[in-house]
């Protein structure tokens, strides 16, 4: 109990990080959930079954890495992959093997999906099969035609 405690302020974000698992290992540059994590920080959701975060020099979070049956979710937004990578530092996420990303009946697929947070701009790259999306565009009130009761 006492690590977890000594643990928490490498997260001095905003908002507080609360992780779950069936184990957690702690090492001199990483932390290592594994089995049913389960990571919450406020309204954003990340669960996989083995999350490694990579700690600077400082102990703060540079990178996080999340493996098997990956989901992520964030408002009305859900990523899903077999891998996930986030750069804390420069906001990248990364998607790979069978990612979708998910955003109301809006979608795309690919074998690998870069979301760069900071320019809000994503890259979908198929692999081996092409990238697929579906979109649906959501009616303006402005362009509705006028209805008398």
């Amino acid at each position: 109990m006492t690590i977890l405690l000594l643990l928490f302020p490498i997260f001095v974000f905003a908002q507080p990080i609360v992780g779950e698992a069936d184990s957690l290992t702690y090492e001199r540059d990483k932390i290592i959930y594994t089995g049913n994590v389960r990571m919450t920080r406020g309204n954003a959701l990340l669960t996989a079954q083995r999350v490694v975060i990579y700690l600077d020099e400082k102990k703060k979070a540079k990178l996080i890495e999340a493996e098997g049956n990956v989901k992520y979710v964030e408002g009305n937004r859900r990523g899903f992959a077999d891998r996930m990578l986030y750069d804390v530092v420069d906001e990248v996420i990364t998607l790979e093997g069978k990612a979708r990303v998910e955003e109301g009946q809006n979608f795309v697929d690919a074998d690998k999906i870069i979301y760069y947070r900071k320019e809000d701009k994503a890259l979908a790259i198929g692999k081996g099969s092409r990238v697929r999306t579906f979109y649906v565009e959501e009616k303006d009130e402005k362009s509705r035609p006028n209805r008398k009761p």
